[in-house]
């Protein structure tokens, strides 16, 4: 990816503990090593100005993103064919922050931030067109991109509040009005939901740039907010993912790379670790499983869109 700067420092200290990452993977039918990964592809066209949100419906891999016009545009990958065209999604929709994306109820759901600091969503069926631009209810206003996470056979939306407090609402058939997570917690940036372990989780971005973890056990439940180990920092928001039972945190650090820090199912992080072939990105990145491999997904600093692959070896 030539028009990123390669070569800078890790900002943060790796750790031996990704050995034991090493071993789970290969015990699940996957090593982890850097030569695992690919070097960053352009996708041949789209440019954008903010996190692009990948996700996986039927058997493709579906990428949303917020033109450099601010409209909505979708492409899709298919194992057979490649990328595709990138669309516009109907209705004409526009949009400051980057978008958020979700398979639920046999349908993928799109979130995004209106030009009103109002949350809108729009849904497609596996066999019919998108059902158009709605009104997420209950009056909630966002400076950032909503992200959504399904979590116990339901539907949860995640935003920072324009106190900066985070916020969720769930969908159960309907919507049950927006709630703020206990302690305090406040981010500069979007939240980052995961469901993993048999608990919902958010990370985010502090107000200090450090990154924090909450934990949901229980309905309504939460742990009091916990910085994730290692000593991170980010001018972004994070983004969290599973890939063969461990979580993935992603990362903006503040020279502009992508780190990564795993959380085994012990519990262990791995502490952060920047991702090889010095890809450099604005915003913070995305990710998320696909084909049995992992994909990451970034803004370039020319603000094509590029991706990275974590393969089986």
């Amino acid at each position: 990816m030539q028009q990123w700067i390669p070569g800078a420092t890790t900002y943060i200290p790796a750790q031996p503990s990704w050995r034991n990452v090493e071993w789970n993977l290969m015990e699940r039918g996957g090593p982890l090593s850097e030569a695992g990964w690919s070097n960053w592809q352009k996708i041949p066209t789209g440019q954008t100005p903010d996190t692009p949100a990948p996700v996986v419906f039927g058997d493709d891999l579906h990428l949303f993103v917020r033109g450099t016009d601010n409209g909505i545009y979708w492409n899709r990958l298919s194992r057979r064919s490649g990328w595709g065209e990138w669309r516009q999604l109907p209705g004409e929709g526009r949009t400051p922050s980057g978008p958020g994306a979700v398979v639920f109820g046999g349908a993928l759901h799109v979130f995004v931030r209106g030009t009103d600091d109002r949350i809108y969503h729009n849904r497609m069926a596996a066999r019919g067109g998108w059902g158009g631009w709605t009104e997420v209810p209950g009056g909630g206003r966002t400076p950032s991109g909503p992200r959504p996470v399904v979590h116990n056979g339901m539907l949860w939306l995640f935003v920072r509040g324009t106190d900066n407090a985070i916020y969720y609402q769930r969908f159960d058939g309907q919507w049950r009005g927006w709630r703020r997570l206990p302690g305090g917690g406040q981010t500069t940036d979007s939240p980052a939901p995961i469901s993993y372990g048999d608990a919902l989780r958010v990370y985010v971005r502090g107000t200090d740039d450090r990154i924090y973890g909450s934990v949901m056990a229980r309905e309504g439940r939460w742990t009091n907010w916990t910085e994730i180990p290692g000593q991170g920092r980010t001018p972004s928001a994070p983004w969290a993912t599973q890939y063969r039972g461990n979580l993935y945190l992603f990362v903006r650090g503040t020279n502009n790379g992508i780190y990564l820090n795993v959380r085994m199912p012990n519990g262990q992080w791995t502490q952060w670790r920047e991702l090889p072939h010095g890809g450099r990105t604005p915003s913070g990145p995305s990710a998320t499983a696909f084909a049995n491999r992992l994909y990451a997904a970034v803004r370039g600093t020319d603000n094509g869109i590029y991706v990275a692959i974590r393969t089986r070896s």
